[in-house]
């Protein structure tokens, strides 16, 4: 341990710039950062991280914690037995099974919403340019929630001014509560008249789930409701913006991500390379001791997903891109008992849009230059930094002639 340790601004915007110089040197000389800033420790090293994530006596329940305050008891943040009842009641949904149909009837027909509309562009012409992100890394995502919430798909507009607070109250440190919880009141009335709305034999898969038709409304569960449609759709945003980010920063052909077995590589490298978020929260329930450093009990741990998955004590070569590594454990999606429930749904939506797009489309390019769209983190209202994205995307998509 250093005698003196790194001094962390999240704020700054060296860090937000480039973080994996600070995260390396915090592995090194401080890998249990105390930030008096979040009142928490940062935990850094991939063997820590990991084991944390499966301690079953490190928790996420916390009263006064901003997505309990917003969203009720939740899968996000309650533990024991309420955490497996949860997962127990929404696991028919995300199970492999289930992912196969989900693909059928909702992520192709999503993906194709969106690229139809692209491909409409062209016209007669050979090329389009697009702006990726707004077109694609949020169109295709929140075309997907509509469907898998039985919602009207032009909603989706009107939506995600909605999403994106709850987006910042889950943030750390959180944005305003207060304009989450407005949003988040707009949500339920909207989700509450489209469940009066419900007609037989409608496809409403997500809430019918939750809100068996002909039983009493759980009001309950509606924040729930709300955490699902944030869940769904902003960190697929940033993970479909920082896979093109990297197709295009390491000229890969489009056409090669045809190919089954190298786009699951590009995929799951991107995620371990550029995880969506890079840390998660969770609470001490007994006093620890990590690398000397005591953690007294109740004491707040950010674990830093994304400096874990660059730990050069865990893969080769971590700062480099490289699909074809053998190694590609996963930290994106958390693991232990707090696994993301979404993950094989939120993978096959991964896949499935570049499947598409690979034969849509001829091949890809970015209209000018890559200077200025590293993906960066993503201010939400000038604080956070969780979410970590590319600002925007402009691209050129020429027309696949042998599709």
């Amino acid at each position: 341990m250093s005698s003196a340790p790194v001094k962390l601004d999240f704020s700054s915007d060296e860090f937000l710039a480039d973080p994996w110089p600070i995260y390396k040197e915090l592995r090194r000389s401080d890998p249990v950062h105390w930030s008096a800033a979040f009142n928490a420790f940062l935990v850094t090293r991939f063997e820590d991280v990991q084991a944390l994530l499966a301690d079953r006596e490190v928790g996420s329940g916390f009263p006064m914690r901003s997505s309990r305050r917003l969203f009720g008891r939740t899968l996000l943040d309650t533990d024991g037995p309420r955490h497996r009842d949860l997962r127990k009641l929404f696991m028919p949904l995300f199970a492999g099974a289930s992912v196969k149909r989900l693909r059928t009837e909702i992520l192709i027909p999503a993906v194709d919403q969106v690229l139809d509309s692209i491909e409409a562009e062209m016209g007669t012409g050979n090329e389009v340019d697009i702006e990726f992100m707004e077109r694609v890394a949020v169109g295709v995502p929140y075309a997907m929630v509509t469907r898998l919430f039985g919602l009207p798909p032009e909603d989706a507009a009107w939506l995600r001014p909605r999403v994106l607070p709850l987006a910042g109250a889950i943030e750390f440190p959180a944005t305003s509560l207060d304009s989450a919880l407005a949003a988040k009141a707009e949500l339920i009335d909207y989700l509450k008249g489209k469940l009066a709305e419900r007609r037989e034999g409608g496809r409403m898969p997500f809430l019918d789930l939750v809100f068996p038709p002909g039983e009493p409304l759980d009001e309950s569960m509606l924040g729930t409701a709300t955490l699902f449609l944030l869940a769904g759709t902003e960190t697929s945003v940033a993970t479909i913006g920082k896979i093109m980010y990297a197709v295009l920063a390491h000229d890969v052909d489009l056409s090669t991500l045809a190919d089954q077995e190298y786009r699951t590589q590009v995929v799951r490298e991107t995620l371990r390379w550029e995880p969506p978020s890079h840390t998660i929260l969770r609470y001490a329930t007994r006093d620890l001791n990590l690398h000397g450093v005591d953690v007294p009990r109740r004491s707040a741990l950010l674990l830093s997903l994304g400096s874990a998955s660059r730990d050069e004590n865990a893969f080769e070569d971590p700062d480099s891109w490289r699909p074809e590594r053998t190694d590609q454990r996963l930290l994106a999606f958390s693991s232990g008992p707090h696994t993301c429930l979404g993950i094989q749904l939120a993978l096959a939506e991964f896949d499935t849009l570049f499947e598409r797009l690979s034969h849509r489309f001829g091949g890809v390019r970015l209209s000018g230059s890559l200077d200025g769209v590293r993906p960066g983190f993503w201010r939400l209202r000038e604080r956070g930094h969780i979410f970590r994205r590319p600002d925007h995307l402009h691209v050129r998509l020429e027309r696949n002639r042998d599709a």
